[in-house]
């Protein structure tokens, strides 16, 4: 079966659908390195990822991580990441940190933006997505090394019966056409998971306030 088939399952005015926080990864003796977590935690929802991200909780790691990137090598980055910083899969609810585990679809897709020039680049591209009038941004914040945006779209309507890899490719394709903006093409794992750095500015659509 193809776990990227699942379709989402819930779309309109719900404000608290939930998906599956993992948190920090760790050291692996099978593999010999840093992996991901693949044990679920909680579910969680985007009021809750974006309070997150606007607390305190992540600000030394996303200091430290950005203190080390004149000297550290990719992959002390990447392992910093893993180690240091909480994660989540946008896309669902996760028995097991594979596309295997999805339990259930939710109606979000987290299209990355990386290698910009910098922080003030990252806004700008912010700005400019969280403007969009086609696809409704839920979230929107800068990346965990500041040269980067995670943006979380709710998918619309002409995309969500597509399978996983065709909404990031269609959502990709979109922003391309519309903006220049080139999406990081690797992001199209349903289990993908996204890392939650401290970003002050992070956007959080009114909706998922409102309830809280």
């Amino acid at each position: 079966m193809d776990f990227n088939n699942k379709k989402p399952t819930s779309f309109g005015n719900e404000v608290n659908i939930s998906f599956t926080f993992f948190g920090k990864g760790h050291w692996s003796e099978k593999a010999q390195k840093y992996v991901p977590s693949t044990k679920p935690q909680m579910n969680v929802d985007v009021a809750w990822v974006g309070n997150y991200v606007l607390s305190e909780r992540a600000k030394l790691q996303t200091l430290e991580l950005r203190q080390m990137m004149d000297t550290a090598t990719d992959q002390q980055m990447r392992d910093y990441k893993l180690l240091q910083f909480d994660a989540v899969a946008a896309a669902g609810v996760f028995s097991y940190g594979s596309a295997a585990g999805l339990e259930v679809r939710s109606p979000y897709i987290v299209i990355d933006v990386d290698d910009l020039v910098s922080t003030d680049e990252a806004r700008e591209i912010q700005q400019t997505l969280i403007k969009d009038k086609e696809v409704v941004t839920a979230l929107c914040f800068v990346s965990p090394k500041g040269l980067g945006v995670k943006w979380w779209a709710e998918l619309p309507e002409w995309c969500k019966n597509m399978d996983f890899r065709e909404q990031y490719s269609a959502l990709s394709r979109y922003i391309g056409y519309t903006y220049g903006i080139l999406a990081d093409s690797t992001g199209s794992n349903v289990n993908r998971l996204c890392f939650l750095p401290y970003d002050p500015h992070c956007y959080i659509h009114p909706k998922y306030l409102t309830n809280k």
